[in-house]
């Protein structure tokens, strides 16, 4: 079955780059009429030594009702924030409150039920330090969109890029981001290098996958392009860029090393260097 967005994921925080995340996915949920969940983080990491260095029991008593009277301030606000943005969008919201030692546990991520998980990229608002949105992908199994930081568009999914190698990675991210495809302007299928490897992308590279996005009603055209020694990564960020694309679309290869995740080389190099919003699954 296909992918219909009903749930739709944000981090949020109070910060200008977080209103920033939540107004694009008040946006897309709007679009595609889902429910947005807003997740919140709260935690004690930033306190002053200080404010928590306390001795005896009167003391400590003062501390943890500081802090709490503090936390409830700012839950009270960014909530009621986000109840005003879902409005303005006319769009169905939920607030969750998370802690984010707790998002320690990967365990509280895989409690989160949606179709698509909207972040900051780098680095997620309001996750614990060490987290990223590619260990969102891993944590959940959900499709990320990821937005830059700094990227100032207004719409996502209006132009879409999909890096395609016929890989059962980039065939998972071509289906879960099926909503944007079929409700984009242009979508474009670039492939790098497809003429050395006709054994791998066939006679007409492309092709099949562009007639059976055709059959959905995407508007789909084909780019075959030659990286000339090129970084593949480098490549398909440059067409990103002199295509205006505005969501490029990459399946994340990645391998166990231990506990530690591994991405591959050009995943790696999308994810590093992206300057428009990536959907990635795996």
């Amino acid at each position: 079955m296909l992918p219909i967005w009903r749930d739709i994921a944000v981090f949020l925080d109070a910060t200008p780059e977080g209103e920033h995340i939540g107004r694009r996915a008040a946006a897309i949920a709007q679009r595609h009429n889902a429910h947005l969940v807003g997740v919140y983080g709260v935690s004690h990491e930033n306190a002053h030594p200080t404010e928590t260095y306390a001795r005896g029991t009167a003391a400590i008593r003062d501390v943890l009702t500081r802090q709490r009277l503090a936390d409830e301030q700012k839950i009270i606000a960014a909530a009621r924030h986000f109840g005003e943005l879902a409005r303005e969008y006319g769009i169905g919201s939920e607030f969750r409150i998370v802690w984010r030692d707790d998002l320690r546990d990967e365990s509280m991520l895989r409690a989160l039920h949606c179709d698509l998980i909207v972040a900051a990229h780098p680095k997620p608002a309001d996750l614990p330090s060490g987290w990223s949105a590619e260990r969102l992908l891993l944590a959940t199994g959900i499709p990320v969109l990821m937005i830059p930081a700094g990227w100032g568009g207004e719409t996502i999914g209006e132009n879409v890029l999909i890096a395609w190698n016929r890989s059962r990675e980039a065939r998972r991210a071509v289906n879960d981001a099926i909503p944007f495809i079929n409700s984009a302007s242009n979508v474009t299928i670039l492939t790098i290098d497809s003429g050395r490897n006709p054994e791998r992308f066939g006679t007409e590279p492309g092709a099949n996958l562009l007639e059976h996005l055709s059959r959905h009603g995407a508007r789909v055209e084909i780019a075959n392009i030659t990286s000339e020694g090129a970084p593949v990564a480098d490549v398909i960020l440059d067409q990103a860029a002199e295509r205006d694309a505005n969501l490029l679309v990459i399946g994340a290869y990645s391998h166990p090393r231990t506990t530690e995740i591994l991405f591959g080389g050009v995943t790696r190099s999308l994810l590093s260097s992206a300057r428009v919003p990536l959907l990635i699954s795996r």
